[in-house]
């Protein structure tokens, strides 16, 4: 199973232009930037998924929804999945994934759930990679995923794009 985790990209801060709570801040125009570059990114680099899951948060969604039209896939249809909205823990989207082993997966989430989900599937129970915004690591699984059974291929920033 490969895992692309994506932190969603820059987002309105709450207050501005009228934003009232976290779940409904929207992309920044830096974020749609970011997010039509990360795509470009990991297309030139191969990556072809089987399937995208955002968290329900409208950054994430926009994200997502960004990287699928500048891919044009109109056949990668795009999961909401719960396990990636902020709070969640490790394993329960650990066993949310296990339904999909051996696909190639990318999830957009947020911090710092992503790099706590990360550090879990390196076997690390204290680490947490930090992902910048718009941030992308690749993690291999043997089969499915599991702690400690991840295989940190890399990791790149918004600059590597």
């Amino acid at each position: 199973m490969e895992l692309y985790l994506i932190r969603h990209a820059d987002a309105l801060a709450l207050g501005e232009r009228g934003v009232t709570t976290d779940e409904a801040r929207p992309l920044s125009e830096k974020g749609e930037t970011q997010s039509e570059a990360v795509a470009r990114a990991l297309a030139k680099r191969g990556v072809v998924l089987d399937r995208l899951c955002t968290s329900p948060l409208v950054r994430a969604r926009q994200t997502a929804e960004i990287l699928l039209r500048v891919w044009a896939r109109p056949e990668l249809i795009l999961e909401t999945c719960d396990d990636l909205a902020p709070g969640s823990k490790p394993r329960k989207l650990g066993k949310y994934l296990l339904k999909s082993a051996g696909e190639k997966l990318g999830l957009v989430g947020h911090m710092p759930d992503l790099g706590e989900f990360a550090g879990w599937l390196l076997g690390e129970k204290k680490m947490q990679i930090d992902f910048a915004k718009a941030g992308v690591a690749f993690i291999n699984c043997a089969d499915f995923p599991g702690k400690g059974l991840g295989d940190l291929k890399w990791l790149v920033t918004p600059e590597w794009y």
